[in-house]
């Protein structure tokens, strides 16, 4: 019986120790795809959207409060579901990897999400992110001069 306990109480402390491994504090964020991996995983809600317009440089902050609406992202290990004031409004299976196995240069060797439509598996959209303990950040700006920079907010 005593040495059940032991073994038990061997494995119980492993798998606190695995778990520690993925702790990234918000003030090093990181873009690491095995460790964002294992991160993303979860409830996030939408905090804020910073962007700049095109050719002005004008920076604009929305947020559920300034535009009249929440947004909440489930991500599952192959997806990512998307609600609006909490209705249904869409999905993605999504993948993390270096920028490079997209644009076929060595040098882009950032880290993005890309976003692939759920039914086909057609790569959709990309972008690069950062993510720690409870905070999620894509940088649609890069890519798109109608979307900005993403802030989400762990809730689980």
């Amino acid at each position: 019986m005593k040495k059940y306990l032991v073994i038990s109480f061997f494995l119980f402390l492993s798998c606190k120790k695995d778990h520690s491994r993925f702790d990234v504090p918000c003030n090093a964020p990181t873009s690491d795809i095995r460790t964002s991996k294992e991160l993303i995983i979860g409830k996030w809600e939408w905090v804020s959207e910073l962007y700049s317009v095109p050719f002005s440089g004008q920076l604009f902050l929305k947020t559920p409060q300034t535009e009249g609406y929440t947004r909440k992202l489930v991500a599952y290990s192959n997806r990512l579901e998307f609600f609006r004031n909490n209705s249904f409004e869409q999905k993605f299976k999504y993948d993390l990897v270096a920028e490079s196995t997209i644009t076929n240069y060595v040098g882009d060797s950032s880290s993005v999400l890309v976003f692939k439509d759920f039914d086909t598996g057609v790569r959709t959209n990309h972008t690069h992110f950062k993510i720690c303990n409870d905070t999620l950040t894509l940088n649609f700006q890069i890519l798109s001069s109608f979307k900005g920079i993403e802030k989400w907010a762990k809730t689980n």
